[in-house]
């Protein structure tokens, strides 16, 4: 009896077991949190760098409320009302330093603001006014 349960036991433990070698390096994609993620900004599949070499990027806290990130240039907070697949973003506030990649940094925060829509891929973020991308991210 107790060598057919223990028979019984390990057939199932092997039908249920893959059979990935251990040490491989296998990926498997799973979608990530939005919130307390770094997204950074993601141009022709390269991160976009800002000012010194940094990434652009944003966070957006924990409960869904805040936004925080480097534009390009500038350091950036905003307010964000956050649902299933919806998002909105308050006006915009930022440090006010003068650099050579402004016009990108106002492109970028004025496509935020007319986000209104989000979906997750994976580690990769989409921003969307409607149906159509207006951004995308990855996290690390």
């Amino acid at each position: 009896k107790v060598l057919s349960v223990f028979a019984l036991s390990t057939l199932l433990f092997n039908a249920c077991s893959t059979n990935i070698p251990k040490g491989s390096n296998v990926n498997i994609k799973k979608d990530v949190s939005i919130n307390n993620t770094s997204w950074k900004l993601v141009e022709e599949d390269e991160i976009v760098k800002g000012f010194n070499g940094e990434d652009v990027h944003l966070t957006i806290t924990e409960n869904g409320t805040k936004v925080n990130g480097f534009a390009g240039c500038n350091k950036f907070s905003t307010e964000t009302v956050l649902s299933a697949e919806n998002i909105s973003f308050s006006p915009i506030a930022s440090t006010k330093m003068l650099c050579p990649t402004i016009k990108t940094e106002d492109s970028f925060l004025a496509l935020l603001e007319d986000t209104n829509r989000y979906e997750i891929k994976g580690n990769e973020l989409y921003f969307y006014k409607g149906n159509m991308l207006l951004l995308k991210f990855k996290s690390n």
